[in-house]
């Protein structure tokens, strides 16, 4: 064989690139077709422009390589600046990276097969076909990467617009304000609500900082299984995450279930939450009562891990939980020192109280709860009506000392009752 000089090699690369380049739309439209029949995510997807798009991207892509050929030179970071809109696309057009970067793929095997053809039909650059493949290779390496970071930027970058514009509804929202502009209102129907929506909404605080946001966010948007997977409007503010969620039957069990999931996922991450959740209410106006009352199921916790649905709480519970100053200054200044003293030593007296209210007023009872003999139960109780003036046999009086009790008693340093 004898070999070409090298402006006939040159000369034959480029006649090389003008066919790639003659065949760049019918080669591009067979990669699409290829594409959106192979790749499930394209496949099923119910974007109408997504054929085309896929298309005007495999165009693109092949541009490329047609100009490197014809340059006898590598392509550049440059040569790739559309391949950014097209990820864009692609994540708007909830198409998964591993998927896009198989359609990458499947674009230049189909490129390959057309050099190949070209070579078959006309003979002479065969040479110039096989040397063609470290231009390929050169924009599978780069185009791949670039698409890979074009996809996450995007990703990133829809995943922060998104973020910010739930937390801009939500505190919207929570200021009682209806929202009236065009994309606010999208972010609310993308969520399942509508102004007259009926919704539950809960309130929740991390133990965990850093990175345990992210995790947060994906537990909250999978809560597992699809009959209880929890549509809804989730933000983040000052480090607690408030969701406002449809309750289209009517209760709150759903929303309840699927948060419970998201609660045991993260926990299994060693992520603790204490979540609150309010009760049914009618229409978007009702978020700031809604609120409230998953702040207030929320601190019935005491911050210590769990989900608390406000429908948990006895009405007692939801009144001393408030913890109102007005009252802490209406216990009886006797009472107040029995509770501080006993506090400030071992609670002996008051674990008694509780377990002696518990009991239904009955000392023998409390003492097998406590695991200690009648006679000290009935010691016990006695000196609590000696110190405080209350008779323990009325339920008026055993009320207001458990009432003083759950006043007083200080939150640990998490912000729990100790």
């Amino acid at each position: 064989m004898v070999d070409r000089p090298q402006s006939d090699a040159q000369n034959l690369t480029r006649e090389l690139a003008q066919h790639v380049q003659d065949t760049v739309h019918e080669v591009a439209a067979l990669a699409a077709t290829r594409i959106c029949e192979q790749v499930p995510s394209y496949r099923d997807n119910a974007d109408p422009g997504l054929r085309e798009d896929v298309a005007a991207h495999c165009r693109d892509v092949f541009d490329t390589f047609a100009h490197s050929l014809a340059q006898d030179q590598f392509p550049s970071r440059d040569d790739f600046r559309i391949t950014g809109n097209h990820a864009l696309r692609r994540v708007t057009q909830s198409i998964p990276l591993a998927d896009f970067l198989q359609a990458f793929r499947i674009s230049q095997s189909t490129l390959w097969e057309s050099v190949l053809d070209i070579a078959r039909q006309h003979p002479d650059l065969q040479a110039a076909a096989t040397d063609s493949v470290k231009f390929i290779m050169g924009v599978i390496e780069a185009g791949s990467t670039i698409a890979a970071e074009g996809y996450l930027e995007a990703q990133q970058f829809l995943l922060a617009d998104a973020a910010r514009a739930a937390r801009d509804l939500v505190d919207d929202l929570l200021a009682g304000k209806t929202p009236t502009v065009g994309s606010r209102q999208a972010t609310l129907r993308t969520a399942g609500l509508e102004l007259g929506s009926t919704i539950v909404v809960a309130s929740g605080l991390s133990a965990s900082d850093g990175g345990s946001r992210q995790a947060i966010v994906r537990a909250l948007g999978a809560t597992g299984a699809d009959h209880t997977r929890t549509r809804g409007l989730i933000a983040f503010r000052h480090g607690e995450f408030i969701g406002i969620f449809p309750a289209d039957d009517g209760s709150s069990d759903t929303v309840t279930q699927g948060l419970t999931h998201a609660f045991d996922t993260l926990r299994a991450q060693r992520i603790e939450l204490a979540i609150g959740i309010s009760t049914v209410h009618r229409g978007l106006d009702a978020v700031p009562r809604a609120y409230c009352e998953a702040v207030t199921a929320r601190e019935a916790l005491a911050d210590r891990p769990g989900v608390k649905p406000l429908n948990d709480l006895t009405s007692f519970e939801y009144l001393i939980t408030k913890r109102d100053d007005t009252a802490r200054r209406l216990i009886d200044p006797t009472v107040r020192r029995f509770v501080e003293d006993d506090l400030a030593a071992d609670r002996v007296y008051i674990d008694t109280l509780e377990a002696y209210a518990k009991a239904n007023l009955n000392a023998k009872a409390a003492a097998e709860t406590l695991y200690v003999h009648g006679n000290t139960a009935y010691y016990r109780l006695d000196r609590i009506a000696e110190r405080t003036g209350k008779d323990l046999r009325r339920f008026d009086d055993v009320l207001d000392l458990l009432v003083a009790v759950k006043l007083l008693t200080p939150r640990g340093p998490s912000g729990r009752e100790s």
